[in-house]
């Protein structure tokens, strides 16, 4: 499990380092096909568990990464790129990151982490994905962190529970494909509005 929560981490920093969207997709398939995994090895395998496991791989894996890859076709090719990341970013990941351990040690004494790993890496992966936002100005990019800090989320709070319930995952998982629909189509509205993929557009919009 150490070895795939260390994937999940590494994509999330190659996810806020990169500006190549065709990249940031195919990572987030990835992460989704290793949360799927997770979900399998966890425990006993069950019926819930293969169903939950089933879902992730085809939501996460599937269903996200070709609508976002629809999307980015829709895009010229000039504007399939984000902007270089900014310095403070790199900067703001690293002390996120050295945070996170931080946070570890102080929650130590109440042994309310049940692998520190885990939980580390999952904390920096939700992490990383805020500064993503924050840095990032491409629709895409918008969209890949909020599906990065979500997958940090499920791996934040199987390291403190053990496991989540069904319920939850599920419940998760229909969440994060309306959220995703819904960017989506607003990111398709701004396009043809403003001829771009930069939210920076928006702040045209204040009065």
């Amino acid at each position: 499990m150490n070895a795939l929560d260390l994937i999940l981490f590494v994509i999330a920093a190659v996810l806020l380092w990169s500006r190549h969207m065709r990249l940031s997709i195919l990572l987030l398939a990835i992460e989704g096909v290793l949360l799927s995994l997770m979900v399998s090895i966890s425990g006993q395998l069950e019926l819930s568990s293969a169903f939950v496991a089933l879902a992730t791989l085809t939501i996460k894996a599937g269903l996200i990464p070709a609508v976002l890859s629809k999307m980015m076709s829709a895009f010229p090719i000039e504007v399939r790129k984000d902007h270089p990341l900014p310095l403070w970013a790199y900067a703001a990941g690293l002390v996120v990151t050295l945070g996170a351990g931080h946070i570890i040690q102080l929650l130590g004494p109440s042994h309310l982490v049940q692998n520190k790993f885990a939980f580390f890496c999952a904390l920096s992966s939700v992490y990383l994905g805020m500064v993503m936002i924050v840095a990032r100005h491409h629709l895409l990019s918008q969209i890949a962190a909020l599906v990065s800090i979500e997958n940090g989320l499920v791996l934040l709070g199987v390291s403190l529970a053990g496991s989540l319930p069904v319920i939850v995952e599920l419940g998760i998982l229909v969440d994060l494909a309306i959220a995703v629909s819904l960017l989506v189509w607003m990111g398709r509205r701004i396009h043809l509005a403003f001829q771009t993929a930069d939210v920076a557009v928006l702040q045209r919009l204040k009065g």
